[in-house]
Order: C-alpha cells, then structure tokens, then sequence
C-alpha cells in the first residue's frame, strides 16, 4: 500500500494531450499508487493520437465547451465506473495568435 492510499480508486483525468502535458504525468502518477485512470481529451483526433501513447486505457472524448458533450461524457463514465473518487481538471486553453 502505497502512503497516499489510492489503491482501488478510479480517477478522471481530463486534458491529457501528449507525453509533455501535465495531465499525462498526474495519470501515470495516480497509475503508478494503483489507482484506475479514466482519461478524457478533447476531440476523436486527439483521441487517436493519445491511444498511441496510452495503449488500451479507458478513454473518451469531451470538447467542455459544449454542455451537452458534458453529460454526455459523464453518463457514460458513471455507466463503466459508477465509483468516481476523483476528478483532474488539466485542461488548458492557449491563443496561438500573435
């Protein structure tokens, strides 16, 4: 047992977008103490290019800019994992203009 006990607890972790991104660490982070990671990014594109690095991990898709993609989502989460112990919020937004 690892000191931050969270063997057995399944985390959501949204925004993983490659090796170098935040969320990507925290989840191998939470994988590394046992915990079960849920991964969530953005678009099927990102989803493509994200299952190359993960390998067969529970992944979904949800562009948080529209509600209905939301519930969505979380239906379908709850639906494969009716246990939820934590959500990652590790999403980021940039304006490459300029």
């Amino acid at each position: 047992m690892s000191f931050l006990k969270l063997e057995n607890k399944t985390f959501v972790v949204f925004g993983v977008a490659n090796k170098k991104s935040v969320a990507y660490h925290t989840a191998k982070k939470l994988e590394g103490e046992g915990a079960q990671v849920v991964y969530v990014v953005r678009s099927e594109a990102r989803k493509e290019k994200v299952a190359k690095i993960l390998g067969d991990v529970p992944l979904y898709v949800c562009d948080v800019e529209f509600e209905d993609q939301i519930k969505s989502v979380c239906s379908e989460i709850v639906s494969n994992f009716p246990e939820i112990h934590g959500i990652v919020h590790s999403i980021a937004f940039a304006n490459f203009e300029g």
